[in-house]
């Protein structure tokens, strides 16, 4: 299994699969799946060369433990045994935590394999180290910013523009990239934001109104998203760190604090505080030590 090459699937594909089985409540038989999900005359006219639209979805989904697929039959996994057919933002985060799992991303910094998601992080990780304020980016600036940004023996993680456009699915699907705000003529761009993944974590893990130590939930926040800037991931492949807080992360902390999330704050009495990129501050940085999660209830 692999995600962002050929023959994976999409996320949107994924969950017409996943949405499908949580509505039945049960395994089904998998050529019933197929003929309700994938009907003949949605699929290709040439015998010789089947629709691979729904087997592309089930390999992907199994690769990644989140449905089981045994003697003709599919059903959900574990992650997902009970979700609500209409819980999209259920399926993401178990569909992130599946991609971003340690065990189906071992060697990431030392070797070129592809096997899991393994392509797919090493370019999240990567992404996410860029300026979410510089212009969106397609795969002609990405070609470009790429080299030599991992070691010989990893090589780079986004060569060609069918891994581009997989990555264009995949990334926003999981809150760790955005689209641009207004969508260029030409192909998808793309802007470094992980905004909602970390608010979905953030809220996830601390909704309960009280303060916290800034720089602990950062490391709790980098457990949950390793491809994050200061991430195991990030680490792993060399990607570069510094005592000022990436600007991909500083945004996304910046953003929910002007949308009351979450309060930043930076108290007299507080431990060392966590310095954040802010490019509209005269030296570039913003100094905040405490954080309190407001909660779903005010978003």
């Amino acid at each position: 299994m692999v995600l962002i090459n050929e023959p994976a699937s999409f996320p949107a594909n994924m969950w017409a699969v996943v949405r499908y089985l949580a509505d039945a409540g049960r395994p089904v038989p998998e050529e019933t799946a197929r003929a309700l999900l994938c009907p003949e005359p949605l699929r290709a006219r040439d015998a010789a060369r089947p629709d691979p639209t729904f087997d592309n979805a089930v390999a992907s989904l199994a690769g990644l433990g989140l449905v089981e697929h045994d003697d003709g039959l599919l059903g959900l996994g574990p992650a997902l045994s009970g979700v609500d057919p209409d819980d999209l933002d259920g399926f993401r985060r178990e569909l992130r935590r599946a991609v971003l799992d340690p065990d189906s991303n071992t060697g990431l910094g030392t070797s070129d394999s592809q096997v899991g998601p393994r392509d797919l992080v090493r370019a999240l990780a990567w992404f996410l180290a860029l300026d979410p304020l510089d212009p969106a980016m397609g795969m002609d600036e990405i070609a470009q910013r790429q080299r030599d940004a991992f070691a010989d023996d990893v090589g780079r993680a986004l060569v060609n523009d069918v891994r581009w456009n997989r990555f264009t699915y995949w990334a926003p699907a999981l809150g760790l990239a955005a689209t641009e705000l207004v969508p260029s003529a030409q192909r998808t761009k793309l802007v470094p934001d992980c905004t909602e993944a970390v608010r979905e974590c953030l809220l996830s893990r601390y909704a309960d109104r009280r303060s916290r130590d800034l720089g602990e939930v950062l490391e709790a926040l980098r457990q949950d998203l390793p491809v994050l800037p200061g991430g195991r991931y990030s680490r792993e492949l060399g990607l570069q760190a510094t005592d000022v807080l990436a600007p991909s992360l500083s945004f996304a902390l910046l953003r929910g604090d002007d949308a009351a999330w979450w309060r930043l704050e930076n108290p007299a009495d507080a431990p060392r505080p966590v310095l954040l990129t802010d490019p509209g501050r005269a030296d570039g940085v913003r100094r905040f030590s405490m954080i309190t999660v407001w909660g779903p209830q005010d978003d």
